[in-house]
């Protein structure tokens, strides 16, 4: 295809941004959008375009992050909100939400709906609760919150208040929040009841939702236990007690734990599953009843973890 410097140069220009591609100049926009019809570019958005391979190589939140850095230029009345603004705070979630689309927060309806691309929420006054995070106007981390816990599911949502807790969020900034908003926030108290920052990962987090919202007793986390033989200390990712007395340990495997050099410490595959064996041998000298593993696909489809946890005998609540 015949190459336009110019372009070249503005598609440069947005990847050193962190944006996406977009000219105001009608020529420029129409070269664009021949490019993205010959294969080369992306369109993540109406009127923004980028580089097919530059684009693949950003995580769904980066993508997310990339548009909206571009569209607050063109909209300057948007705020962003919900996961959009929890990936730009830098909340733990799960990259599968941007699919959704954007999400914004507008005070009235005015010409913008919602689309496959976009998420509005209406609200009041939303720039007074707006700030400027990784040069991007989003809703206060409380807020940002509260737009989770309403637009998703519990155990989504979940990791996003671990996360926020974690960096220092109390729940008393969100029930502020709350005082605010004229919505029911019956949600948004379950999850600051269940909140936890000393969950270690978002995968962690989405594994005690699902837990929680299956009925099983909560866990405690991150638990140190002592290898009698060897003195070697270990922390469990989850723990639970039994009212027989079993100790039941659940452990969250991430696929980075097996193909992660720098989770693995460059072991190989087969090494890695040993040290997990021999983790779990001494986890049993140490009084462990049961070790039941999982990983994050179990969790996502979650009938095999409940499965999981059920043969293990995990307790539940009355």
């Amino acid at each position: 295809m015949k190459a336009y410097p110019q372009i070249d140069r503005l598609l440069d220009q947005a990847e050193s941004a962190q944006r996406c591609a977009h000219s105001n100049k009608p020529l420029m926009q129409k070269g664009l959008y021949r490019r993205y019809l010959a294969g080369d570019l992306v369109k993540p958005y109406p009127g923004l375009f980028a580089r097919s391979a530059y684009w693949n190589r950003l995580n769904a939140a980066e993508q997310s992050l990339h548009a909206a850095r571009t569209l607050k230029d063109l909209h300057g009345n948007w705020i962003f909100a919900g996961i959009t603004a929890a990936a730009a705070h830098g909340f733990e979630h799960q990259w599968l939400l941007h699919h959704q689309g954007l999400t914004i927060t507008l005070p009235t309806r005015g010409s913008y709906r919602s689309h496959d691309k976009l998420n509005v929420i209406y609200s009041p006054f939303p720039k007074d609760n707006a700030v400027i995070v990784n040069g991007i106007p989003v809703t206060n981390p409380a807020r940002t919150l509260l737009d989770c816990g309403h637009m998703l599911e519990f155990r989504f949502a979940l990791p996003i208040f671990d996360s926020a807790a974690a960096e220092g969020v109390g729940n008393d900034q969100v029930l502020q929040e709350c005082v605010r908003t004229t919505r029911d926030c019956t949600t948004i108290f379950r999850l600051m009841q269940h909140v936890d920052s000393s969950s270690e990962n978002g995968g962690e987090s989405l594994a005690r939702g699902t837990m929680i919202e299956a009925g099983f007793s909560i866990p405690q986390l991150q638990i140190p236990f002592t290898d009698p033989t060897t003195g070697e200390r270990f922390r469990v990712d989850f723990l639970w007690r039994a009212d027989d007395g079993r100790i039941i340990v659940g452990e969250f495997d991430g696929t980075a734990k097996y193909v992660d050099p720098e989770m693995t410490g460059r072991k190989s595959i087969q090494e890695t599953v040993q040290t997990e064996r021999n983790r779990e041998q001494a986890l049993r000298r140490a009084g462990v009843t049961e070790v039941v593993r999982f990983t994050f696909d179990d969790v996502l489809q979650r009938n095999p973890l409940i499965a999981k946890l059920r043969r293990a005998g995990v307790p539940t609540v009355p």
